[in-house]
């Protein structure tokens, strides 16, 4: 229990430092175009769909064993996807209004350091066509600063054994709020065992079966108390998954240990949103101060999918099962953690 406090409190101070890092970047990002915003800030956050993704549909079986009718286990553990070197940086294609001298700017897991970039755009303001000059300062990213450079993702899974040597899987945590950052997280999934259709051979320690999951974490950030862009009260900064995995499991499940092994595939959707309304100031020459007024400034959209593979171990020590398991993906995953199992 200790170690899951741990973990939420990881993650919650995770949560909290990017959407602070996030926002401050934005609020310089929204300087420019629309459009280059919207290119800007979809490159630096498009490994959160993804880390997110792999993290939340990481860890669902430590073996391919089912409870009896109306056993009960309970899962304690924690996901660390690792963001490969080719999606810390990214090369923003498309810009209009401003250039990138060092051709590739970090995303928000990519190593720290704010860059200057001069931007130039022009919009009708009131008939006239304005011409806007300045510079903005591009934000670094949060490697060096986050647990192992990326957000780990707590499990916590309840499991009950069911009629046909199938599992019912839930996952669920409360809305936490912490510093004006709020997470929370459901997720529920079927596994279910096939060595029953292969006769005797299910006398054997071997267990196969097949998994299926679906998962939604929710992210949020109230910028509220911002000053940037005047004041309003509808502002926030939102974030979302919904994943999807479908797994093949075996494993040797001896009276002290458990070996296992799988393959599958991962899917998942992210939603990323800037939403209020944001004033902003521009001296130019020759006019007065004129206000820019961004409603809903950014909107983006992701997805991430593919094959994985998993092996890992479990420890059996009457009730208590210790684990640890290695997802082969896109963004490799390690998971590991304690679970009570009855039978």
């Amino acid at each position: 229990m200790k170690n899951l406090i741990l973990s939420i409190l990881t993650l919650s101070l995770s949560i909290t430092s990017i959407n602070a890092q996030l926002f401050d970047g934005i609020e310089n990002i929204l300087l420019t175009s629309t459009e280059d915003a919207r290119i800007l800030a979809e490159g630096y956050t498009a490994p959160l769909g993804k880390t997110l993704t792999y993290a939340l549909n990481s860890g669902w079986a430590t073996s391919a064993k089912t409870h009896k009718k109306l056993g009960f286990g309970l899962t304690i553990g924690c996901a660390v996807p690792f963001v490969p070197d080719a999606d810390q940086v990214f090369t923003p294609t498309g810009l209009t209004s401003l250039s990138v001298p060092s051709g590739s700017l970090p995303t928000v897991f990519g190593e720290g350091g704010d860059q200057q970039l001069n931007f130039s755009f022009s919009e009708s303001v009131l008939g006239n066509e304005v011409e806007y000059d300045g510079k903005l300062s591009f934000p670094g990213g949060l490697k060096d600063e986050l647990p192992l450079g990326t957000i780990p993702a707590p499990i916590v899974q309840a499991s009950v054994g069911m009629v046909f040597d199938t599992d019912l899987l839930i996952r669920f945590i409360p809305t936490i709020e912490m510093q004006g950052s709020t997470f929370s997280l459901t997720g529920f999934g079927l596994k279910h065992n096939i060595m029953q259709y292969f006769g005797p051979l299910d006398k054997l320690p071997l267990n196969v079966s097949v998994l299926a999951a679906i998962s939604k974490a929710s992210f949020e950030y109230d910028l509220s108390d911002s000053t940037f862009g005047g004041n309003s009260s509808n502002r926030k900064m939102t974030f979302e998954a919904d994943t999807f995995t479908i797994q093949a499991l075996a494993s040797i499940d001896l009276p002290v240990i458990s070996a296992f092994a799988g393959l599958g595939y991962n899917a998942g959707d992210s939603q990323f949103d800037v939403s209020g309304d944001y004033s902003i100031d521009y001296e130019v020459a020759g006019l007065p101060t004129i206000s820019r007024i961004l409603e809903d400034p950014i909107s983006i959209s992701s997805e991430a999918s593919g094959v994985m593979g998993i092996i890992g171990a479990r420890l059996n020590l009457l009730f208590l099962k210790i684990f640890a398991n290695y997802t082969i993906q896109e963004y490799n995953t390690l998971t590991a953690g304690i679970s009570f199992n009855f039978r």
